[in-house]
């Protein structure tokens, strides 16, 4: 991941070791590092032990953290996943919700004049006819939306939404965040339908609709 930085890298910490050389008593322990078998503070020689400097790790993680402290640019990439996600446009339009709303109320209505029907010596044409009206099925159709590669694996060890998933998330959270408002809109719909079908039944059963 740091191939194309570590020229970078090894030129910034080479200045930064010369530069704490400056002050140094011996060139020498700045070109090769101080005698590990020597001790400064005691002038005798050190015994090996559990406690004796390991060397530094090399890691990844020490590299970008090296990288991020002397400001260097690290370009992450990220490649698809083999993922897909499938859904109905139709689940998250406003419209679609309204028209299933008034189908709510017109197959109530149909059983509503059924329940009607029974009591009645004689049904009205028009009532007949207004129950064939409502009773005819409005379907859907369509395929769903597939978004192919939905995550995207990254060099930083994340997985992430692709763009296009990215966006149906955002808008699946703002679907969410007005549904409560949308559901009062949908039952106000499907009242006013009600009220319409009811005073068309009302009409056949009185006479007025066959004047």
């Amino acid at each position: 991941m740091f191939y194309n930085h570590w020229k970078k890298i090894a030129l910034s910490l080479t200045a930064l070791f010369w530069a704490g050389c400056e002050d140094s008593a011996s060139s020498a322990v700045c070109l090769y590092g101080p005698d590990p078998n020597y001790s400064s503070a005691t002038e005798n020689p050190v015994s090996s032990s559990s406690e004796a400097s390991q060397p530094e790790s090399s890691s990844s993680f020490d590299l970008e953290r090296m990288a991020l402290d002397y400001g260097i640019d690290i370009d992450f990439t990220c490649s698809p996943m083999d993922s897909s996600v499938a859904y109905f446009a139709q689940d998250y339009s406003a419209d679609t919700k309204k028209m299933w709303k008034e189908e709510e109320a017109k197959h109530d209505a149909v059983d509503k004049i059924d329940s009607i029907t029974p009591t009645l010596a004689e049904t009205p044409l028009c009532l007949e006819h207004l129950r064939m009206e409502l009773d005819r099925f409005v379907a859907l159709y369509g395929a769903p939306t597939i978004i192919n590669n939905a995550v995207d694996s990254c060099s930083d060890g994340t997985i992430r939404p692709s763009e296009e998933y990215a966006k149906f998330l955002k808008m699946q959270e703002e679907w969410e965040a007005n549904k409560p408002a949308l559901e009062e809109e949908l039952q106000k719909v499907y009242e006013d339908k009600m009220k319409e079908i009811e005073e068309r039944i009302n009409k056949c059963l009185s006479g007025e609709a066959d004047k």
